[in-house]
């Protein structure tokens, strides 16, 4: 009779010979292959275009954007400067003038018939002045040879004395009588357009009284708003560009003039006066502008966005995709731009270079990748 085995090494039999095919079918090719080193080689990702950025450079700017109102730079307020009658008007609302051109004239009778006065007074003055003046010529010969008291020749210095006062008196009293005369004819203060006009012939007025408006429109002036914020970016003769209510396809060119020293009281908005030529007189006053100033900017400029930016112990770095993996490549930052989206870049990466640009942290240096050629 032939040898009986125990049933559980049969079992166990079975089990051995599955292990082995098991075995067998797997270097059939369904399991990864390890490499040499025994370590599984890691999967190749495949970046989408937007994931990642070419460097290239660019000329960038930043700019502060502003609004306000338009104004002439130039702006005077007629202002009676006598009081009396209006007997001409000589212009218009809406017209040119040039510097020097009669506005406005009083009526002079009574200023002529004051200043005639005035002068006589003047010359009795100066007639008693001389008068005076002889007196004390002949008190003092006489008191040279005693023949004249002290008291004698102190009244007639005093006499002198009070006469030529009030020929000064009277003098100025002439002037301004001369002056007023002269102020009955209001003339334009430089080459404008009346803006506004408040008095008609034959009115009776009073000194200071306003009577018109001129304007000069060859130079405006917007007034801006800037916040605390942005201020200290700003300086004179920065570049604008505004854009014109009523003139949306023109671009205007202007600078910043002034910067108020203070924010507007209750706010956080400091005033800025852009200037504008209006050499070819589109613009009027009232009109209403946006745009923005120029606040920096610079050409060839290699910059990446914030977001490529890695940083560890090692410090900042980027991943540069190189012969189809990613790289950890080094860099030096510069100023940030668009309000810190971008980051210029002075060293470490070189115009065409690629890098990672989107926030995949579990991207790391070594890992093989592609890019998609999809659109």
């Amino acid at each position: 009779m032939g040898r009986k085995w125990p049933k559980r090494l049969g079992v166990a039999a079975v089990l051995a010979a599955t292990a082995v095919g098991a075995v067998i079918y797997g270097a059939g090719g369904r399991t990864p292959q390890p490499s040499e080193a025994g370590v599984f080689a890691p999967e190749c990702r495949e970046l989408a275009q937007i994931e990642v950025t070419t460097v290239e450079p660019r000329d960038m700017s930043e700019r502060v954007r502003v609004s306000g109102e338009l104004r002439p730079v130039n702006r005077a307020v007629i202002k009676a400067k006598v009081s009396g009658t209006v007997l001409d008007v000589n212009v218009r609302q809406g017209q040119a003038v040039k510097a020097g051109d009669i506005l406005v004239r009083f009526e002079t009778e009574d200023l002529q018939s004051a200043l005639v006065q005035q002068d006589s007074n003047v010359e009795a003055a100066r007639a008693q002045l001389a008068l005076a003046e002889q007196t004390l010529e002949k008190t003092e010969r006489l008191a040279q040879r005693g023949f004249a008291t002290t008291a004698a020749l102190e009244k007639a210095q005093s006499d002198v004395a009070a006469a030529r006062a009030n020929v000064q008196g009277l003098s100025a009293q002439s002037d301004t009588a001369r002056t007023a005369l002269r102020d009955a004819v209001l003339v334009a203060p430089f080459d404008g357009i009346i803006a506004s006009r408040s008095i008609e012939a034959g009115e009776n007025v009073a000194a200071n009284t306003e009577l018109m408006t001129v304007v000069d429109t060859s130079v405006l002036e917007a007034e801006v708003l800037v916040s605390t914020r942005d201020i200290a970016r700003l300086k004179v003769d920065q570049t604008t560009e505004l854009q014109v209510d009523g003139l949306e396809d023109t671009t205007i060119l202007g600078t910043v003039d002034r910067i108020n020293p203070v924010a507007n009281e209750g706010s956080r908005l400091v005033p800025v006066f852009i200037r504008l030529e209006n050499t070819e007189g589109r613009l009027w006053g009232g009109m209403f502008a946006t745009g923005s100033i120029l606040v920096r900017q610079e050409e060839d400029v290699l910059a990446i966005p914030q977001t490529a930016l890695r940083n560890n112990e090692e410090g900042q770095h980027v991943l540069k995709i190189s012969d189809g993996k990613l790289v950890r490549q080094p860099v030096e930052l510069g100023p940030f731009w668009d309000g810190g989206s971008l980051v210029e870049i002075t060293s470490g990466i070189a115009a065409g270079d690629t890098v990672l640009s989107a926030p995949l942290p579990e991207l790391q240096a070594d890992m093989p990748v592609t890019i998609s050629t999809a659109g």
